[in-house]
């Protein structure tokens, strides 16, 4: 890779050329939600990948698709496309995962290269899409893979449980009593609220869900406090995804008023910036409407009824991504309106 990229020093005890325990260790920090180390060794195994002599298709894809969703900084991702692109050319496997990445990177430089002062875009569910897309598309400097996670960003919420968890402070979101286990269709045990308002689907078996779902609450917390955090952070926005709304909205939103309030009392700002996207199967036309000053809706179609916009593969699809190239530009559009971007 380019000497010209700045780049980590690897750990001393972290062999960078044994790809097997490297890909082990990355994928064991990454579930037990160990960001700061996972970003830290994901760094060092981008940034000294010519260590291995001949990497496996399977680590090479790791290291593209995580070095986005990790937030890794555009010129680390730059010099891994370029140490891949003969690669990629000749190898039909990784060519349009380079392919995809390279277009979002695109994306990234403009972005980058736009942007008029702090950004802090902070999910708000309502899964996992406002979180591991925008990551990916560069909307989330490197730090705030680890300083933006809170608990919307890795499950699925209702809006009114969303707005609840924020007016109460997290008060008796994700108490014992208010819980269940479910089994996914896999056969993995996961942890939801009885009344089915949010579905921890990414906290999965025993080290999360047992001792009265002891592991996955402390996770809560954890992150109960950094969603704290980012209300006290600049140039606040907070995106809200599928809120299924029809664009222009046919009747209120009913959540809309409660949770600009409860927004309002987390942040001290009366007039917080807020975008609502909403992804219908049943097609139609991309559209964005501001319903106030502060608060844009945003309608983007997923490509058909069956996509499955966290699949890897659909999502580095031509229909994927023009999908999310939609999403990102829309937002882009948002930031525009409010002087946050060029």
């Amino acid at each position: 890779m380019n000497a010209s990229h700045a780049v980590p020093r690897a750990a001393p005890d972290v062999d960078l050329t044994q790809e097997g325990p490297l890909g082990a260790s990355l994928r064991q920090l990454f579930h037990a939600e160990k960001h700061e180390a996972f970003q830290s060794l994901l760094r060092q195994a981008v940034a000294h990948l010519d260590r291995i002599a001949q990497p496996s298709l399977s680590h090479l894809l790791f290291l593209l698709r995580f070095g986005e969703r990790a937030c890794l900084e555009p010129s680390l991702l730059q010099g891994l496309l370029d140490a891949l692109r003969d690669r990629a050319e000749q190898d039909a496997g990784l060519r349009p995962v380079w392919q995809a990445v390279a277009r979002r990177q695109d994306f990234r430089l403009r972005l980058q290269a736009g942007r008029k002062g702090p950004l802090t875009l902070v999910s708000l569910g309502l899964h996992c899409l406002p979180w591991t897309l925008v990551n990916r598309w560069g909307f989330r400097d490197t730090p705030q893979f680890i300083s933006l996670q809170n608990p919307f960003c890795m499950a699925v919420h209702k809006a009114d449980t969303v707005v609840q968890a924020i007016a109460q402070d997290f008060g008796a979101y994700a108490e014992p009593a208010l819980m269940r286990e479910a089994t996914t269709p896999q056969g993995q045990r996961i942890a939801m609220r009885q009344d089915g308002g949010a579905v921890w689907n990414h906290h999965r078996g025993p080290a999360w869900l047992d001792e009265d779902y002891a592991g996955l609450r402390q996770s809560l917390t954890l992150r109960a406090e950094s969603f704290r955090q980012s209300c006290r952070a600049e140039g606040l926005v907070f995106l809200m995804g599928d809120s299924r709304v029809d664009v222009p909205p046919k009747a209120p939103i009913p959540f809309l008023a409660p949770l600009r309030q409860a927004l309002a009392r987390a942040t001290g700002q009366p007039d917080c910036r807020l975008i609502l996207t909403s992804q219908p199967r049943r097609g139609g036309t991309r559209g964005l409407t501001w319903l106030e000053d502060g608060t844009a809706l945003i309608a983007v179609p997923y490509p058909h009824p069956r996509y499955v916009w966290a699949n890897d593969d659909e999502a580095d699809s031509a229909q994927g991504l023009d999908f999310e190239q939609a999403y990102a530009e829309a937002l882009l559009a948002c930031l525009q309106n409010w002087g946050m971007a060029a």
